[in-house]
């Protein structure tokens, strides 16, 4: 390991890939380290073994779903569009296609092909690529980066370091604290690792005990100061409360609010489409046409039996007949169904979660080239960033494009 790289990428997700490769085809001569011993372990479990790569939000939108930080991505998005992330794709025999309309997966339908693609350019680039290498400290000279440090051998002289190395986030495949505690040592500030696209934990009961049913189109919301946070999508119970889509992508804000207070009110409305006087209305109406008829059943005509059967328990009218519905009864069914208040706990745990809210904080880092403004060489790509964004393509792209936008700006 006595060699003298340009550039020592940490880390073989999609951002470590696409800075390799993007360095590399620019002539420098680039190290891409993997502390695992097998590469890219959480891009090939992405989108259940599919790669879910990106998706079709014009990047106005796109930023906006990372939330208040999310312009600080418009720099790298423009330098590398996803434009030239497909056409790169294409040459190297992986087309991608959105056959819903928006999202995007390589055809094949296997993540494989994606890392595939990457670690076969930066090879053919002259890129050296080593897995089962933790890289245990970034060295500097004169406040400048000049090195790494593998394990116990002799350090690496380098000019730049690119820092995708990922967070805390599933574990099982590989989520660490290392890489964020590389740039702590170097006098970068982490923002609190919290879970983000992970089922969130409900204290209700009754939620536990519904664990396997699905809803198409439900909303949760909650509140958090001035704020309020909202998604509609497919959701899921489970024993501890809820996951899908629609519960994934508020993961990261409720942890963060729970971790603040012991809990918080999560309102859950079972259809999207059905507020509380959509159900006050078929109350009724079903009370005029066919009053012999429980409540429950009416109820159930819309909504999972076993769903419909718990929340009537919970509005006190399980074996009630649509004609002893009182008014009084019927405004509690109503406003119910048309959002239940559950106590949210959390969020995760981090093990279980896709991905990690927090991380390195962006004031520190320079969005023109995402080098570090406190060590010159330094620089980030991807999830280590305290930068995240729903399910649904998002948190890839990010990867790929602050990867490749930070590989072009040390390959010079």
């Amino acid at each position: 390991m006595n060699s003298v790289y340009d550039t020592v990428v940490i880390g073989s997700g999609p951002a470590g890939l696409a800075a390799a490769h993007a360095a590399s085809e620019r002539g420098a001569k680039v190290l891409l380290a993997e502390r695992q011993k097998r590469l890219s372990v959480k891009l090939l479990s992405s989108g259940g073994g599919r790669c879910n790569l990106s998706n079709t939000l014009p990047d106005e939108e796109f930023m906006s779903s990372f939330g208040r930080n999310g312009r600080f991505m418009d720099p790298a998005l423009k330098a590398a569009p996803r434009e030239e992330l497909f056409a790169f794709l294409l040459r190297r025999g992986v087309p991608v296609s959105a056959a819903d309309g928006f999202h995007y997966f390589p055809k094949s339908g296997r993540a494989r092909d994606i890392a595939d693609a990457y670690l076969s350019a930066i090879q053919e680039q002259g890129g050296n690529i080593l897995e089962n290498t933790e890289i245990t400290a970034i060295l500097t000279e004169n406040g400048r980066v000049s090195g790494v440090s593998i394990g116990l051998e002799d350090p690496v002289p380098c000019r730049n370091v690119i820092l995708a190395g990922g967070g805390t986030a599933w574990s099982s495949l590989g989520g660490t604290y290392a890489g964020l505690r590389l740039a702590e040592t170097l006098g970068h500030t982490i923002m609190t690792p919290r879970p983000a696209m992970a089922p969130l934990i409900v204290k209700d009961p009754w939620v536990g005990t519904l664990a396997g049913v699905s809803l198409p189109d439900s909303r949760l919301t909650f509140r958090s100061g001035r704020q309020i946070f909202s998604r509609r999508g497919e959701l899921v119970f489970t024993h501890s409360g809820f996951s899908g889509p629609c519960a994934l992508d508020l993961a990261g804000e409720l942890a963060e609010l729970t971790a603040k207070k012991r809990n918080a009110e999560l309102i859950f409305q079972p259809d999207a489409e059905k507020d509380a006087l959509f159900w006050e209305k078929a109350l009724e109406n079903g009370r005029i046409q066919d009053g012999g008829k429980l409540i429950r059943t009416l109820v159930s005509g819309y909504l999972p039996k076993s769903l419909s059967d718990a929340l009537c328990v919970l509005a006190g009218c399980s074996e009630k007949k649509l004609c002893g519905l009182t008014a009084a009864a019927k405004r509690v069914l109503s406003c119910l169904l048309g959002g239940v208040p559950c106590t949210a706990a959390g969020a995760g745990p981090m093990s279980a979660s896709m991905a990690m809210k927090g991380g390195v904080k962006l004031s520190e880092v320079e969005p023109h080239t995402l080098e570090s403004r406190l060590v010159p060489g330094l620089f980030f790509a991807g999830e280590i960033l305290d930068l995240v964004g729903p399910c649904g393509g998002y948190n890839i792209r990010w990867a790929l494009a602050s990867g490749r936008f930070a590989g072009m700006n040390t390959g010079k």
